[in-house]
């Protein structure tokens, strides 16, 4: 396995890595998998509420360090493409229930939504879109300025059928999408605005 696989590797963990986000291989964080791994729990109340008594306190640490609102509520996923996917999921439902389709009846026969996002969106975006139904072939493309971030003068009309996304970081500059802007054209309109952090964040 050694002789295979480390030819082909990548140093991720390194302080000047600035490819994709693979993910922790930080020793507290190698050793937290490999402990989850050991112990082999489903993280549910009944039968594994040692992982997520460990989730609860993790999110509390985080919210706490980014001095969040108290109400604030977060969860643990497989990577970004799992993140996006469940968030993706949730806009989806809600903004169909708001339409009069609620999330029983399932995509057949439900209002088209309008999914908006920059130019140079995510491929774990991508693959998320295609993987709760919604495609990625009707995607509204805005714009970008050299750095990569989504020009807000040239947002489309917006409304209530609306997916906004959003990039806390592109992956090629590290550039934020003006999210306080888009916020603000989706609050107006009734859209959903959805923050894919997975990079900058």
């Amino acid at each position: 396995m050694q002789d295979a696989g480390s030819p082909g590797t990548v140093a991720t963990a390194a302080g000047r890595y600035f490819g994709y986000v693979i993910g922790g291989a930080l020793p507290a964080a190698s050793g937290a998998r490999a402990l989850l791994a050991a112990w082999d729990q489903c993280a549910n109340a009944d039968t594994g509420p040692s992982v997520m008594q460990m989730e609860q306190t993790a999110v509390r640490w985080i919210i706490d360090l980014l001095n969040l609102p108290a109400q604030t509520e977060g969860a643990f996923t497989t990577g970004a493409t799992m993140a996006n996917m469940t968030l993706l999921a949730t806009a989806r439902d809600t903004l169909l229930s708001r339409l009069g389709h609620p999330r029983g009846k399932g995509l057949l026969g439900a209002p088209a939504l309008r999914v908006i996002a920059s130019a140079e969106i995510h491929a774990t975006v991508l693959k998320s879109l295609r993987l709760i139904g919604l495609g990625s072939d009707t995607i509204e493309r805005v714009p970008t300025d050299a750095q990569g971030r989504m020009r807000a003068d040239k947002l489309p009309k917006l409304d209530a059928s609306c997916i906004m996304l959003a990039q806390a970081g592109n992956v090629c500059t590290g550039a934020f999408d003006p999210i306080g802007e888009i916020a603000d054209a989706c609050h107006a309109a009734g859209a959903w605005l959805h923050v894919d952090g997975a990079f900058g964040l």
